[in-house]
């Protein structure tokens, strides 16, 4: 198995994103719009899009899930593998590359968020030396749920 990452080019993979998205978290999915802030990453597998990853350099999470300036912290705001690929440690490939990624472009921070049903993606986060540093209620909708704020530190 050849894995690769590979940065999105947009506007070209915009209608890619989105699809890729929709199969992956359906109801959480971004809007277009949303794709265009982040720099976002292919992970793929012999040639595949298997997964995604995209960042917000400089930001962090403020106390009601709101975007905040925050230097030398980088968001992750989103992280998925495509269901057919899941299962595989390709999760754990993506969480490894993207604190290389942090390291690599002078991050000492890296925060993201998840819902709070999401055990694998905690545990693994946690596997890589996350931290839980809040909950925010009502951060996810259909449904609605909490998300779990964790954080990683160099």
């Amino acid at each position: 198995m050849k894995t690769e990452f590979r940065r999105v080019a947009l506007p070209k993979d915009l209608r890619s994103l989105v699809i890729f998205d929709r199969k992956v978290f359906r109801t959480d999915a971004f809007h277009r719009e949303d794709w265009l802030q982040y720099e976002s990453w292919w992970l793929l597998v012999d040639g595949v899009k298997a997964g995604c990853c995209a960042f917000e350099k400089n930001v962090g999470i403020g106390p009601d899930g709101e975007m905040v300036p925050e230097p030398g912290s980088l968001y992750v705001a989103t992280t998925g593998i495509l269901p057919r690929f899941q299962g595989q440690g390709l999760g754990a490939l993506m969480k490894s590359w993207q604190l290389s990624y942090a390291r690599r472009h002078g991050f000492g921070r890296v925060v993201g968020t998840s819902r709070e049903s999401n055990a694998a993606m905690i545990a693994l986060n946690e596997r890589f030396g996350f931290r839980v540093v809040s909950k925010i209620a009502g951060y996810y909708h259909e449904p609605l749920e909490s998300a779990v704020v964790m954080v990683w530190r160099s």
